[in-house]
């Protein structure tokens, strides 16, 4: 029987919930708000011990905080994983007053991580996370171990197309208004097509929809962040030649949003910064290569000491 395009998404709906709260159980992860003082509420995710080290993690444009989790059943022992919600999306606290600049997020970011973080942690970000992540780093340079940049937005290259030089083109991917905007869209992000259940992906759909509008805006937001570092041919909005902490720069070589040449740029422009590359996989790894993305940042943290 074909259900309705409603009833699935809502029965969608429902199956995430029942998901993320399995996960969640099973994990045994934590979610505690941290309250700013003009009383905006952030939701942070905890899970794992902390063996070896603390794991910050900052999600990106649209994502949630608690994707992480499809990499903590690999790093749970050995490591204790933050994860705040990101502003504007998901659970993170909504202001439309608020403008989102990279800088906002980097100084937003830095104030939650300040309160609820050890004295010393790894710090990754994907996407508006990994370039929110170097803002932090160039703010708390003597808390910050290392900096994981997986995918990170915040660089603008000439001659190289990237979603940055679409959305301040006008044309913004996360504006999700019909069913081919968002294939068009997990197409960029993902260099295998999820399988995921019908009615799941109808929630989806209806969720990005029901945020086009917001997107958009964030999106001009972002437009307008001041740039913070340029050499020949390049420009960033995200303060790189300040980052001081070893930095890994993580990319998957599929990534339909940001080449790797980007990549390549922010690790020669940071003061210690050293690419490598995930064949086969897109934007995103924390989805569709949780494995072998917790294993590339054991590598890096081992290495690091």
């Amino acid at each position: 029987m074909v259900l309705p395009h409603r009833l699935e998404a809502a029965l969608g709906a429902a199956s995430l919930r029942a998901i993320r709260a399995l996960q969640h159980r099973m994990l045994d992860a934590r979610v505690t708000d941290h309250v700013d003082a003009r009383g905006r509420v952030t939701p942070v995710l905890s899970v794992g011990t902390p063996r070896r080290g603390t794991l910050v993690w900052l999600h990106g444009f649209s994502d949630r905080f608690d994707t992480i989790l499809r990499v903590a059943p690999h790093l749970r022992r050995d490591y204790r994983i933050v994860a705040p919600s990101m502003p504007a999306f998901g659970e993170g606290w909504v202001d439309p007053d608020a403008t989102h600049t990279f800088d906002a997020y980097a100084e937003w970011m830095a104030r939650v991580i300040a309160d609820v973080a050890p004295s010393r942690f790894h710090l990754m970000g994907n996407s508006l996370g990994g370039a929110t992540a170097f803002g932090v780093a160039a703010r708390l340079p003597d808390r910050v171990a290392t900096v994981i940049a997986l995918n990170a937005a915040g660089v603008v290259i000439e001659g190289v197309d990237c979603a940055h030089g679409e959305i301040g083109g006008g044309d913004n991917l996360f504006e999700v208004r019909t069913r081919e905007d968002h294939a068009r869209l997990n197409a960029r992000v993902f260099a295998r097509p999820l399988r995921l259940p019908r009615w799941i992906e109808a929630h989806l759909f209806e969720e990005m929809r029901a945020q086009a509008d917001w997107y958009v805006r964030i999106g001009r937001d972002l437009a307008t962040s001041a740039v913070r570092a340029e050499g020949e041919g390049w420009s960033a909005y995200v303060p790189l030649p300040e980052v001081a902490p070893p930095t890994l720069v993580l990319w998957g070589d599929q990534d339909g949003l940001f080449p790797v040449a980007h990549g390549e740029r922010m690790a020669a422009a940071v003061a210690d910064g050293r690419l490598e590359r995930l064949p086969g996989v897109g934007h995103s790894a924390h989805v569709e290569a949780p494995r072998r993305l917790a294993e590339a940042f054991d590598r890096w943290a081992r290495l690091m000491g």
